[in-house]
């Protein structure tokens, strides 16, 4: 086999392996869920910033409401006032409690987006491990087998059996074309031993 044919079959090989494990999705899965946790984070800081904001403006409001209400006030007008400060004190003190069920809610979910985070970082380790052990010796397997049989497969053809069988001394090169299921693969076999004989 020319020197030439080997190499283009390693480098083919090695640009369809490249290719296979080149995704980052994994990494990509992360960077959204560290995201995902910063925006969370943000809607919790503003929405404790604003509660702050509400809390101070109620404070006045009522303490303006305290200024307003003299001894000079009949007693009806001063119990009308009382009441209007009371409904306003409870309105803000359900908001308050509105607003720290959401902020609970928020944490729940930080903390979830936290495991998720921590589960997809464990599963890119494991990948990457697999990377490091199974690929050296997929690659190799597939070279010998390539190196062996001589056949170069054309794996973007899907639906037809496609490929060649380089020459070997005194032959020339063989092409592989079959439909997909016109034969069984018994036959299959045999026809394709047939070309590498």
């Amino acid at each position: 086999m020319a020197p030439e044919a080997s190499f283009a079959e390693c480098h083919e090989l090695i640009e369809e392996m490249r290719r296979i494990y080149a995704t980052d999705e994994d990494a990509l899965k992360v960077r959204a869920l560290n995201q995902q946790f910063k925006e969370v984070r943000k809607l919790c800081e503003d929405r404790e910033a604003h509660m702050q904001t509400v809390i101070k403006e109620m404070v006045k409001r009522v303490a303006d409401a305290e200024k307003r209400a003299t001894p000079s006030e009949s007693p009806s007008e001063h119990q009308k006032r009382i009441a209007q400060v009371e409904a306003e004190k409870r309105a803000a003190g359900e908001f308050l409690t509105h607003m720290e069920a959401e902020a609970q809610a928020l944490e729940h979910m930080q903390a979830e987006l936290k495991s998720q985070s921590a589960n997809l970082k464990v599963k890119k380790q494991e990948v990457d491990a697999i990377e490091m052990d199974d690929v050296p010796r997929a690659k190799h397997e597939l070279s010998l087998y390539a190196h062996i049989s001589k056949i170069s497969w054309q794996y973007e053809t899907t639906d037809r059996i496609k490929g060649r069988v380089n020459a070997h001394e005194g032959k020339d090169l063989q092409v592989i074309d079959y439909a997909v299921g016109d034969r069984s693969e018994y036959q299959l076999a045999n026809d394709l031993w047939n070309l590498i004989d």
